[in-house]
């Protein structure tokens, strides 16, 4: 009978708390959605640089790749239906019976919070991205415990609210890149 409880309990997956570490696996994830803006519109920079603030935010590796088209033939200018790719890695859970899920990485659940100036380029006009990121996005991460909400109020701001919480899957920092403390 005890074997039985040991051979079952390492057979489970642990569930940790935020905080907690656990053990993960870096899985390759390739995103693709066109930005629809009612309200703001970006230029394809302003544009990436904003999904890679959000993608840094929730655990995204720091090698990730935000491209955009759309805007060749006026670069710099305001693009009506730009384009966006992602590729990226980010934390999964490691299970057991995974067919070589690459090697092991120390992660921890990390609470997350999307909403006005978090992170800190985000504003009330950013709603409708944060709408599409929350939709097209975020599927591709370790997520839990999603509350909150987002609103967006067409042709206007007043109205418009984002504020989401919830807990995502990050790699701990490797020991060998921690810098050493100064006295």
């Amino acid at each position: 009978m005890r074997l039985l409880l040991c051979t079952l309990s390492l057979a489970m997956p642990m569930v940790a708390d935020a905080g907690d570490a656990v053990l993960a696996a870096w899985k390759h994830r390739q995103v693709e959605f066109t930005y629809m803006g009612f309200t703001t519109l970006y230029t394809c920079d302003g544009l990436k640089g904003k999904v890679k603030n959000l993608l840094r935010q929730v655990g995204a590796r720091k090698d990730l790749k935000v491209s955009t088209s759309g805007c060749e033939l006026h670069p710099g200018e305001i693009a009506r239906l730009p384009r966006v790719r992602l590729d990226f890695h980010a934390p999964v859970p490691r299970e057991s019976g995974d067919r070589d899920p690459g090697p092991p990485v120390p992660a921890e659940w990390k609470a997350v919070v999307i909403k006005r100036d978090q992170p800190k380029d985000l504003g009330i006009g950013d709603c409708e991205l944060v709408e599409q990121f929350r939709d097209h996005v975020l599927p591709a991460f370790a997520t839990r415990d999603m509350s909150g909400h987002v609103s967006c109020v067409p042709h206007q701001l007043s109205g418009s609210r984002f504020d989401l919480r919830f807990q995502s899957l990050v790699a701990l920092p490797s020991p060998d890149r921690v810098p050493a403390k100064r006295h």
